[in-house]
């Protein structure tokens, strides 16, 4: 097990890196268009984000994997659904009720209810006695809906969708069978309709994805062709750190649009090799979640949360190579984002929690084995 934990320890180390040292030359540009904020400033949040979710973390491992699961329905889906209420009163920024200040810490719950369903699921499918229409579908879908209804009249779309998806992930490999899979997903498209008929869909949400629909048929759209720009004038070996032009037109480059400021000063060797990064951190999660836990909520949770940065990395990916129209999803441990990194940190903090206390039990058992 020694050697997972180091393999998982460079992967993140790479994303860690790549983050801090790509969040500075972004915030280069953004210090450009706006003198009132320094590149700096940008660095310096984000490592007290990375450093209070990485106390977080500790207290994760701290308090043992199987402490978490106990309490999925006694702590933490009560808790997630109170805290995104309370959200929706505090006041709102751009038109959005997405954060919950506390003194000078600005928390975007929405993020933190990612790792919450993961646990609340992982805890629910990995001990129920019968797999059902019922128990792998209607409870799940139950469970998942009242998360997904708060953080859509935010509105944040793009989360809500992850968290459906972290739902269908986790009913896939919680046993569901195909044909109830065939049928949420049917189910999805249909409240999809609803809503926009409706006018539930805000016009801003509406024009993101007409916006990537014409892209398609050849015309041209500001946010995408400037990524686009940005990867293809790196070319092989990039234009050298700090040394990007088109980032300087790039919207929000820090967070939704760094994948693109990595490829313009890395070029396509330095995103290869963060993509391959995370190819290699999410098969060494899911190979440590196949053998590690003993208990199936443990190895749900594992696959879950692997799965998870997979399903974020690739959409965010996918928006900067104009693949899928802009959504907001930041790229896993590298975007600038608080809330983002402190979430994805506690999430990490529970594997090492489920993994080291089976590690404690195998330990524990062995004299009795000897004797």
């Amino acid at each position: 097990m020694k050697k997972t934990y180091l393999i998982l320890a460079l992967f993140t180390s790479i994303f860690l890196i790549f983050g801090f040292v790509f969040i500075y030359s972004a915030g280069i540009s953004m210090e450009a268009r706006h003198p009132d904020v320094s590149a700096s400033e940008f660095l310096e949040k984000q490592l007290i984000a990375f450093a209070i979710g990485l106390a977080g973390a500790l207290v994760m491992i701290y308090l043992k994997g199987s402490w978490h699961f106990k309490r999925a329905f006694t702590i933490y889906y009560p808790l997630t659904l109170i805290l995104l209420v309370a959200v929706l009163f505090f006041p709102d920024r751009g038109g959005s009720h997405r954060w919950l200040d506390i003194g000078s810490l600005s928390l975007q719950i929405s993020e933190f209810a990612k790792i919450s369903l993961l646990v609340v699921l992982a805890s629910y499918l990995g001990n129920i006695k019968k797999r059902s229409f019922l128990n792998t579908f209607l409870i799940p879908i139950g469970l998942v809906l009242p998360l997904a209804f708060l953080v859509f009249i935010e509105p944040d779309l793009s989360t809500t969708g992850i968290l459906v998806a972290i739902t269908f992930v986790m009913m896939i490999i919680g046993g569901i069978k195909l044909r109830y899979i065939l049928l949420a997903v049917t189910l999805g498209v249909l409240i999809v309709l609803i809503l926009y008929s409706g006018g539930f869909i805000k016009p801003y949400q509406l024009e993101r994805i007409t916006s990537f629909l014409t892209s398609i048929t050849g015309e041209e759209h500001e946010q995408v062709s400037y990524s686009i720009m940005a990867i293809s004038s790196g070319g092989l070996m990039g234009k050298g750190l700090g040394m990007g032009l088109v980032k300087y037109y790039l919207p929000v480059s820090y967070s939704d649009f760094i994948f693109a400021v990595i490829g313009e000063e890395l070029g396509l060797i330095g995103i290869v090799v963060l993509m391959l990064a995370y190819v290699g951190f999410i098969r060494e999660l899911i190979l440590a979640g196949l053998k590690g836990p003993s208990k199936l909520e443990g190895k749900l949770y594992i696959i879950g949360f692997a799965l998870y940065i997979m399903i974020q990395a690739t959409i965010n990916i996918a928006v900067n190579l104009g693949l899928f129209p802009p959504t907001g999803v930041t790229l896993p441990f590298v975007s600038s984002g608080g809330s983002s990194i402190m979430s994805l940190m506690i999430g990490y903090g529970l594997v090492f929690a489920i993994l080291i206390e089976k590690e404690e039990e195998n330990k524990a058992s062995e004299p009795h084995e000897k004797t």
